[in-house]
């Protein structure tokens, strides 16, 4: 029986190995994530496109709609820091963005270990085979000279892969239109209903009428990813003598509040602390015990939400409260917490 193309097939499975045996010294490869808004999104496009053809970048995957382009890009270390000073030129913002650095030299040391394992078994099986007559040994040997092949053009494979990431940058690029007027009119509802704490300091209370300090609780539903919000509550005043029978004591609150992701902080996309700005609009129903006064105000309001995720969402909130009757008498800052659970 006679083992040559068997022969012939384990030299030739070292070729590739053989040609990345001078490799680089240099075993680092990185992985990126780019996360981008940009207002010129429609000329953004054809200009990846013309960077991507004149540099032959390989494209692993490219997505596009209306709202944003991903791509899954393999490139130079200098080509991804090309495509870094480019986004700027391209009118891009970056929002996020994450590298990860491999060494790889661990990985090739274990394979050109692994190769030469298999190499120093096949030829012990080549000189185990030569050197016997027995036609059944023969048959032994060779099913296992196979299978050290097998092995060898896998680990060869294997290793002829990790060498080709070395210097190279794997990019995931996720480009989001940003608008400044809307052009789309869809509405993404939730069902978030969650409980607010409000406390109102009034700036110039006015002794007799209005309290310095007011407790808010208010029940919070939260009704789109926006976020567009009502609120419906009481509020308590926290210091007046209960012999006081003029002072403002307690208030009924009815209001409708939004608020606004910027994109230079993420548009909202992180677990937690993402800035946004928005306003309160609404009624508040004052009493005390011989008098009451009726209002309608406007709040303008920062905030950050510090827990967000699909099931809950956690914020606070400051905010100047500006009623438009009474004005300099119960005007104040309000500093709110709230939290609310998806249903």
């Amino acid at each position: 029986m006679k083992y040559s193309k068997i022969f012939l097939g384990s030299l030739f499975a070292l070729v590739p190995f053989v040609s990345f045996a001078q490799t680089s010294q240099e075993t680092v490869s990185k992985k990126a994530d780019l996360d981008v808004y940009s207002l010129n999104f429609d000329k953004v496009a054809p200009k990846i496109d013309q960077f991507i053809n004149e540099n032959s970048l390989v494209v692993k995957r490219k997505t596009q709609n209306y709202e944003k382009i991903y791509y899954d890009l393999v490139m130079t270390t200098s080509q991804y820091n090309d495509v870094k000073k480019n986004l700027e030129g391209w009118k891009c913002a970056i929002i996020n963005s994450e590298e990860t650095t491999q060494d790889l030299g661990s990985s090739i040391s274990r394979l050109k270990s692994d190769i030469k394992s298999c190499k120093d078994d096949i030829n012990a099986l080549e000189k185990q085979i030569e050197a016997t007559q027995n036609d059944s040994v023969i048959k032994y040997l060779g099913g296992k000279l196979e299978r050290e092949n097998e092995r060898l053009n896998s680990r060869v494979n294997e290793y002829n892969k990790v060498c080709s990431e070395v210097g190279l940058v794997t990019l995931k690029l996720d480009i989001m239109r940003d608008e400044t007027t809307p052009r789309q009119t869809k509405v993404r509802f939730v069902n978030m209903p969650g409980f607010e704490y409000d406390f109102l300091i009034i700036g110039n209370p006015k002794p007799g009428f209005s309290a310095k300090y007011y407790n808010g609780y208010n029940l919070k539903y939260l009704f789109t990813k926006g976020k567009t919000f009502v609120n419906l509550g009481v509020y308590k005043a926290m210091d007046v003598a209960k012999t006081d029978s003029t002072t403002l004591t307690d208030a009924f609150n009815v209001a409708f509040g939004q608020d606004f992701y910027s994109r230079h902080f993420g548009r909202g996309s992180r677990k937690c602390f993402n800035f946004y700005s928005g306003y309160n609009i609404g009624f508040m129903a004052f009493r005390g015990e011989t008098t009451s006064t009726k209002t309608f105000y406007v709040t303008p309001t920062v905030g950050v939400e510090l827990l967000k995720n699909r099931f809950l969402l956690w914020d606070l909130r400051g905010g100047y409260y500006l009623p438009f009757k009474h004005n300099y008498d119960l005007r104040g800052w309000q500093i709110s917490s709230n939290i609310n659970i998806a249903f």
